[in-house]
């Protein structure tokens, strides 16, 4: 690494008490469960801090903390959209003419259900509390 070369560091909850801030160390924002996001610091001391704190590590972007497990957007999105179908099917099945409100609910329901799938996966960057 050159001297030149910028990092982003996660500093984690248990380690921030003990973790010493210096001038040169960017941008820190705090994250939902007590970590800190640094960015902008120079490798050099990056370098220096990873070997002084253990639990420090470098990250490529801000992690992005989601409020509930994955396991729950998992069986919230299974849920949201076997209610999506059956809000399609039943009418359907029912011999009801094209309601209006199938037109709105049916989609708005599927999209919720991919959201929260979505959510579920656990990306690199992500982080669940």
């Amino acid at each position: 690494m050159t001297t030149a070369e910028r990092v982003n560091l996660l500093v984690p909850a248990d380690v921030v008490p003990r973790f010493a801030i210096p001038a040169t160390a960017g941008t820190p924002a705090a994250l939902r469960g007590g970590d800190l996001f640094l960015r902008g610091v120079p490798a050099a001391d990056a370098e220096r801090w990873i070997e002084q704190n253990p639990g420090v590590r470098t990250v490529s972007r801000r992690p992005v903390v989601r409020r509930y497990r994955a396991r729950d957007y998992t069986v919230a999105a299974v849920v949201v959209l076997v209610v999506a179908v059956q809000a399609v099917i039943v009418p359907a099945v029912d011999g009801v003419e094209n309601p209006m409100w199938l037109w709105l609910v049916g989609p708005a329901l599927f999209a919720a259900g991919i959201s929260l799938a979505y959510r579920s996966i656990p990306f690199g960057h992500v982080r669940f509390s």
